[in-house]
């Protein structure tokens, strides 16, 4: 522990601080306690993340979850309170005695393996209790693996999570610690499921068994170089362990043991783990001790003459740019359906995942789906958003998607929030109600996007764990609960019924169908892959398999179709860069499929793949997925509205103040206005003529 310097706080909450021990990519770590409490360890909040509102939700919803686990009996640390409201957020965890496992290799040297053996088994413990509850760590290390005295315990589950949510994460990075994140957190930035928290384990297990980096040192871009070529080094791993490490740090997620093969691998039980811990476990024996015999000794003995003097090292998460270059293999079924997880499956109008379709003007010429050349660059003129009024909640939902939903009509704005709320609005900005639909945020009040019809409004609340059906006067007609269960956060309208799915976290996957009057009509088994929410097309339901397949289901019926043919050739899914594409509803294989990536629109042919313009805005940037209406194309492209025609020739581009829009969800245009996300809540910009 270091003692405090003059900035540190001395009183987070309720707690005195005594001492600091360490940093991270979050905030600073304290040693704190309350009078006549235990001590605990507070992680206190960088204000540049404080000050982020999509942080902050995040945060919240992290620190919700964190509290479900941990505590006597596991291996892991338990936070035990927390403020996400403060003016700099914290969250404070049992204070853990001990090192962590990175300064025990580097004072002690590799650790023996029955050592790693014991170590694997309990780490695998603790991830089956983390992916129980719907969460995935995400940044499995040795320095968040610290040594108590009753066997090891893992801290800082769920941040990195919330960093992704911050500004600091954008198209091209990798938030989390170089040398433990795996090929899919690399490729997908950052969406991951519980196998990348395996791939994680065998890092540390190769760590500990051979006291080094498996994927070795240097700059961050030559590590995830390795990584994604599996260019790692077990040569230093000890036969006997190195058997476990190779699966782990398998390529294909699906391809790596589950966190309790793990534990059966190494021939331990809850039971007998737990007979293994004896005092002192985690200390080497000195010559001569009368506390030596009997005990189990993990660590070699330290060097003559040194002492445990030293403050704990808490290694900072990264965000690291993704080499232009890294390494990508040709499209593939795999990596086709790899890609429609991660949300490129689309319908017309939609732009779920960044995918939008342009349906063909007319003609079969070569240029009529659009202009040919390989890059149009923006050539409007630069002019700002000019707002007709602006509608403030709390906060609105993080569970992202599009800024509103507009009724059929075109009379009512739906939008979701973290107070636990559905609101609906005129479009001339007048509140038409508000129906509070969960508890208060932090125990899981989250309302997300909704879905639209005539007869009002279908959305999930309680962050996925409820769908409710509100008539047009936002009365709640029925409400579904499932119970254990987490389910994707925007429901999906198949002509009379509604659709939701699980989630990456739910126990058993499956797309339930609702009819109107909240009778199941079906529900249907998914294979137990993360997926996301489905589409649905001439009466088709597809959904996205992370791992080989593209389910395809009967609308009316929920029974499984054979492959994605279905009943005309022109409808099957096209290919593009190892992601795919279904047409809208009888739009045949003709138009122009657009795409926004890394600040670019960019326009393919559906029929044949090729590629018909590609519009660079503020390339490097991040922003929201493509919508349509008239015909030309509305997108943010880093901070600013691009809005293009079908060409790819831009129309106009609407700059904002900054830091006043989140320029993530996607806008929504009518005739008078373009509905877009603040941070605030929502606003009505007047539609560039």
């Amino acid at each position: 522990m270091q003692a405090l310097r003059e900035t540190d706080p001395r009183w987070i909450g309720p707690y005195v601080v005594l001492g600091r021990l360490g940093a991270g990519g979050m905030g600073e770590v304290y040693l704190a306690e309350a009078p006549a409490g235990p001590r605990l360890a507070v992680k206190l909040v960088r204000a540049e993340h404080a000050e982020d509102r999509t942080f902050r939700a995040r945060f919240r919803q992290e620190v919700r979850a964190a509290r479900t686990v941990g505590g006597p009996g596991t291996y892991i640390a338990r936070v035990v309170d927390a403020d996400t409201e403060a003016e700099l957020p914290w969250m404070a965890s049992e204070f853990i005695d001990g090192p962590n496992l990175r300064d025990a290799v580097l004072d002690h040297g590799r650790l023996p393996e029955e050592a790693v053996r014991s170590l694997a088994a309990a780490l695998g413990e603790a991830l089956i209790a983390i992916h129980g509850q719907g969460m995935v760590h995400r940044d499995l290390k040795p320095s968040n693996i610290l040594l108590a005295q009753d066997g090891p315990r893992v801290i800082d589950f769920g941040i990195v999570r919330a960093l992704e949510a911050t500004a600091l994460t954008r198209t091209g990075t990798v938030v989390g610690s170089v040398g433990y994140v795996s090929p899919e957190q690399i490729r997908n930035n950052g969406r991951v499921g519980p196998p990348s928290d395996v791939f994680a384990l065998g890092a540390v297990l190769a760590y500990a068994a051979a006291g080094r980096e498996p994927f070795g040192e240097g700059q961050d871009a030559v590590v995830l170089m390795r990584i994604m070529n599996r260019d790692f080094d077990l040569s230093a791993v000890p036969e006997g362990i190195r058997w476990l490490v190779e699966p782990c740090l398998r390529e294909e997620p699906e391809e790596r043991p589950t966190p309790g093969e793990v534990m059966s691998a190494v021939a331990h039980t809850p039971e007998t783990l737990r007979e293994s811990w004896h005092p002192g476990w985690y200390t080497a024996a000195t010559a001569g001790s009368e506390s030596s015999e009997g005990v189990q000794r993990w660590l070699p003995e330290r060097d003559s003459g040194e002492q445990e003097s030293r403050v704990e090292y808490v290694a900072p998460l990264t965000v690291t740019d993704v080499p232009a270059d890294a390494p990508s293999a040709p499209p593939s079924r795999r990596r086709l359906l790899q890609g429609l997880a991660a949300g490129t499956l689309a319908a017309a109008g939609v732009g779920t995942g960044g995918w939008l379709w342009l349906r063909n003007p007319g003609g079969d010429g070569e240029n009529a789906g659009g202009s040919t050349s390989p890059s149009a660059r923006p050539s409007a003129t630069l002019q700002p958003a000019v707002v007709d009024w602006a509608y403030g909640i709390a906060r609105l939902s993080e569970m992202g998607g599009p800024s509103v939903t507009l009724s059929p009509d075109g009379d009512t704005l739906y939008f979701g929030g973290v107070d636990g709320k559905l609101h609906a609005v005129s479009p001339d900005g007048g509140e038409l109600w508000k129906t509070d639909l969960g508890e208060p945020p932090l125990y899981g009040g989250t309302v997300g996007a909704a879905v639209a019809t005539d007869d009002g409004a279908y959305c999930l609340s309680g962050n996925g764990q409820k769908l409710c059906a509100l008539d047009v006067g936002g009365r709640v007609r029925w409400e579904r609960a499932f119970a254990g269960d987490h389910y994707n956060t925007i429901p999906v309208l198949a002509g009379e019924l509604v659709l939701v799915t699980t989630d990456v976290f739910a126990k058993k996957h499956m797309v339930r169908a609702y009819r109107s009057d909240g009778s199941l009509a079906w529900r249907a088994g998914l294979p137990d892959q993360t997926h996301e929410p489905p589409v649905v097309a001439d009466n088709v339901i597809y959904v996205a398999i992370y791992t080989k397949e593209l389910i395809t289901l009967d609308a009316e019926k929920g029974t499984r179709l054979s492959g994605f043919q279905t009943d005309s050739s022109d409808r099957r899914p096209a290919e593009f860069n190892g992601t795919a594409v279904v047409p809208p509803d009888g739009a045949g294989s003709k138009g122009l499929v657009v795409h926004s990536f890394a600040g670019r629109l960019v326009a393919v042919h559906f029929d044949d793949g090729s590629k018909a313009w590609t519009m660079d805005g503020q390339s490097g940037t991040t922003g929201s997925d493509p919508t349509v209406h008239e015909d030309l194309i509305y997108a943010f492209l880093g901070e600013r509205l691009f809005v293009v025609d079908r060409n790819g020739a831009p129309q106009r581009v609407l700059t904002f103040p900054r830091t006043s829009v989140l320029t993530d969800y996607r806008p929504v245009v009518d005739s008078r206005h373009v509905y877009v996300a603040t941070n605030r809540g929502i606003a009505a910009v007047n539609r560039p003529v």
